[in-house]
Parts: structure tokens; sequence; C-alpha cells
């Protein structure tokens, strides 16, 4: 179970894709610039398939102040970089030759309109280092199309965890 609900969702909807997914997976963090100490992180969502490992992060983004925000930007790519290793070391059986890491920040926070505001610099960031940027919405809509197809009655509800769950009840009770 993912720490927050932008993991659980996003988590939900990789396992319904046929992903093989870790949540929460340590990750040691060194001494940077960015962080005064060592320390642990984690990564919050792994999904494994076929020949492709995909890294998200899940956070919800309404802008770190202005000041803070190069600090929080260098923190999450420090995550980004020292992540491929640390999955590779613990789960020896995938063999980096054989696995494309593509990594993903899914948040809420994006405004209807925007000009050079939190969300454009961090759009902006995350293109630079090869970041897919997804706003939580766009999974959500994703899930609940998946949801309608493999849940079309009410008797066809089987043992959904969680967040699914809940979505599945507000689709057969036409809330969406």
């Amino acid at each position: 179970m993912g720490l927050n609900w932008v993991e659980d969702i996003v988590s939900h909807y990789y396992k319904l894709k046929g992903y093989l997914v870790i949540e929460n997976e340590d990750l040691l963090m060194p001494r940077t610039p960015t962080r005064q100490v060592r320390g642990h992180s984690d990564i919050d969502v792994i999904a494994i398939k076929d020949d492709q490992i995909i890294h998200i992060e899940c956070q919800t983004w309404w802008g770190p102040g202005k000041k803070d925000e190069l600090r929080e930007f260098q923190r999450l790519l420090d995550r980004f970089t020292l992540a491929p290793n640390a999955i590779f070391n613990k789960y020896r059986f995938l063999n980096p030759m054989s696995f494309n890491i593509v990594n993903k920040f899914v948040t809420s926070g994006k405004p209807k309109r925007s000009r050079n505001g939190p969300w454009d610099r961090l759009e902006t960031f995350c293109n630079t280092n090869n970041i897919e940027l997804i706003e939580i919405n766009t999974i959500i809509d994703e899930l609940i199309k998946i949801l309608k197809i493999k849940f079309p009655q009410p008797e066809k509800l089987g043992k959904e965890h969680g967040i699914a769950r809940f979505l599945i009840h507000l689709i057969q009770n036409k809330y969406v």
C-alpha cells in the first residue's frame, strides 16, 4: 500500500495493466549539497513488465516557494539518479542490460491556467531531465476506463482492494 493516495492510485493502475508492482522501496540517500545528512528515502512505485522498469515518484505538487524550488528539483533528480543502482542491487535477477528504465513523476496540482508558475517550471525541469510528468487526473481517467471494462456489472465485482473498490462503487452508482 502506498504512503499517499496518489501512490495508491498509480500502483493499482499499473497492477491492472499487468505490471509487477513494488511499492515504497527503500533508497539510501548519500549526503549531497541539497541533503545535509545521509539518510533514507523511498522509490514510491516500481512497475516492471517485459523489458521495461518504470520508476515512479508521486507527490502532491503545488510548488515549493521559489527559494526552495531548485533544492526540491535537485532532490527529486537525486532520487531518479540513484534509483537504478538500488533496484538492480536489490533485485539481482533483473539484468540491467535487459531493461529500459523510464522515469515518471505523477502529481496533483496542475492549475487550469498558468504562466511561468510552479507547474510550468516543474514541467520544464522534467522535460530537461527526461522525466515524464503526469497529472494524477490522467491516471484516474485511464483507471476508470479500465475498471468500467473489467467490471461492467455489479455481480462481476471481484476482490479489488482499496481505492479501486471505491472507484468501482462510484462507477456502478453512476457518480463517474
